[in-house]
């Protein structure tokens, strides 16, 4: 191989290199001679490269990227025929569809090469499976897949439907009501968000990375639909004056702008070259068009809307040994429906908790972006500063405010956060009791953090919905024993709530029961004496207690995506 690469590197020995160091008029006449002399035993090459045997010119290309294979057949026709070997090209199909061990075929392209090119550069789309949307409020979860019927890489909407409702009363507490949950999770196949067709050997793609491309969707509803690549925002240039997606508070590789006065429009919201386009967001503009039955041209086309989509981390969200919780959940939000979670458990070091601003109640950008920015890997050599900075900018607030408020408590250094849970935890009925189901040594640790990815007009998509600061010995509660959580964990929890359109948002003091790894509740507890603007929350009874019980359950989106 080395021999091979200082072939590659070495100049060429062509019968032209010969006569290099000859004036140009007398190389020209010289080569022109032996080229034409019959009795030439010399054959022609332009390179050492092609001398090679065929299979170690495969060998070597089968490590180029897709585009250098196609820089690479723009040079002669003989590496021109090597770099469109379909064997080649198999992979770099393969290994953007998850689970691909099946796709034997390129049908219904002509070869593998021709469907690589015709959704180029969208095969992101596929490889990172989940996507969520800023839509105002509500938000949009995604899977996008590889249909190999069809040819088609398509995206549906993942929705959740509550079963058949059924109430229960809380033996520990009989006052406590418990909503039992047993959602139906399906994709709605009947109308896809994403539809991307094979372009019929129109490999012309030159302009793609600026272009919005149509897609086949909502053409029943009279919907039109278009989908763009995004340029991301240098973390250098992400400040909190910016609109960006996804929030801060969610890990993320890149973040994009998700607010334009020109609806992104322009040029410079869209990469030049691949080296800028991000593979971890895109845009997608839709609107509604009425076509004029007398001149079927003159279409009238409504008011647009721009969303723009972001996937998760796989780390993020695939449960591991250490962190057996983190996932995607999905959640009984009661008359709001179901709505999916992202659950973050994330480590306890260096010793930090959420801090609250005085102006809004919500958590403060800072810690947000802090929490954001810091590496889930606990050996990130980098997260001490990531977090350190975003500590440093943090008032801290008075405790008689805390207590007043309530909520996920301020940074402390680390001697008081030490102490924090020495006390028995308010709102525990019973002595702490963490001798069963884990022993010290197994307990579980950590902090989970749930997410919305869908949301509600109280509480929209992309904000926390409950925090439980320690899950370990810590923040224990107790051991449920009661019929129904038998063995469960209850451990200290914030849950969010707010009045409509957001307003006036504060963590209340709840409990969340772990079940099991698969399966969460939370019992929200706090009583209507806590409240100071009832107006706001109409839907809750002045005369009662908030307290129920709502139940969450892990969503395996791998189960979704299979054809």
């Amino acid at each position: 191989m080395d021999r091979i690469i200082g072939l590659l590197k070495s100049p060429s020995t062509s019968v032209s290199s010969t006569f290099s160091r000859s004036s140009p008029d007398a190389t020209a006449e010289a080569i022109k001679s032996v080229q034409s002399d019959p009795h030439n035993p010399m054959p022609r090459r332009t390179s050492d490269l092609e001398a090679l045997p065929a299979e170690i010119i495969s060998h070597i290309l089968a490590f180029l990227p897709p585009a250098s294979l196609a820089t690479l057949s723009r040079t002669c026709s003989l590496l021109r025929s090597h770099s469109r070997n379909d064997l080649l090209w198999m992979p770099f199909v393969r290994n953007n569809v998850p689970g691909s061990g099946g796709l034997h075929s390129p049908s219904p392209a002509k070869s593998w090469r021709d469907l690589y090119i015709s959704h180029h550069p969208y095969w992101f789309l596929v490889r990172n499976k989940i996507w969520f949307a800023d839509v105002h409020n509500n938000g949009l979860l995604i899977l996008a897949r590889y249909n190999s019927q069809n040819g088609c890489i398509e995206a549906f909407r993942l929705l959740a439907e509550h079963g058949a409702p059924m109430f229960e009363t809380w033996a520990h507490n009989p006052g406590v009501i418990i909503h039992t949950f047993n959602p139906r999770v399906r994709l709605w196949l009947d109308d896809p968000v994403i539809k991307l067709g094979l372009d019929n050997g129109n490999h012309d793609n030159d302009n793609r990375l600026q272009k919005e491309v149509p897609m086949q969707t909502g053409t029943t509803h009279g919907i039109s639909s278009m989908i763009s690549l995004c340029r991301p925002i240098a973390k250098a240039l992400q400040a909190t004056s910016i609109a960006l997606w996804p929030p801060a508070i969610i890990p993320a590789k890149e973040r994009v702008r998700n607010a334009s006065a020109t609806k992104f429009r322009t040029e410079e919201h869209r990469p030049q070259t691949l080296d800028l386009m991000s593979d971890q967001t895109f845009r997608i503009r839709k609107w509604p068009e009425f076509t004029n039955l007398v001149q079927p041209s003159n279409a009238v086309r409504m008011r647009e809307e721009v969303m723009t989509f972001s996937t998760l981390l796989e780390e993020s969200y695939m449960p591991t040994k250490r962190k057996p919780w983190q996932g995607i959940w999905v959640g009984d939000y009661s008359g709001h429906g179901c709505e999916f979670l992202l659950v973050l458990q994330r480590d306890l070091t260096p010793p930090m908790a959420l801090s609250r601003t005085s102006s809004t109640n919500s958590l403060s950008r800072g810690t947000a972006t802090a929490m954001a920015n810091a590496d889930m890997r606990p050996q990130d050599s980098d997260r001490d500063q990531h977090l350190a900075e975003g500590i440093e900018s943090q008032t801290a607030v008075a405790p008689d405010y805390a207590a007043e408020t309530g909520g996920p408590s301020t940074w402390q250094p680390e001697e008081d956060f030490a102490n924090r849970y020495d006390k028995e935890p308010q709102g525990s009925k019973t002595p702490r009791d963490d001798s069963r189901p884990y022993p010290d040594a197994q307990a579980p640790s950590g902090r989970l953090e749930a997410i919305k990815l869908t949301g509600d007009i109280n509480v929209p998509r992309g904000e926390y919905t409950w925090i439980a600061e320690d899950i370990g010995p810590n923040g224990l509660i107790r051991v449920a024993n009661e019929q129904m959580f038998v063995g469960a964990r209850m451990v200290k929890s914030w849950g969010h709530i707010a009045g409509r359109g957001y307003q006036h948002d504060r963590f209340i003091s709840s409990q969340l029961i772990m079940i099991s790894h698969d399966s969460l509740a939370q019992y929200w507890e706090v009583s209507s004496a806590h409240f100071d603007h009832w107006d706001i929350f109409p839907c809750l009874p002045i005369s009662q207690d908030f307290g129920h019980i709502s139940f969450y359950r892990r969503v395996d989106i791998d189960d979704y995506l299979a054809e």
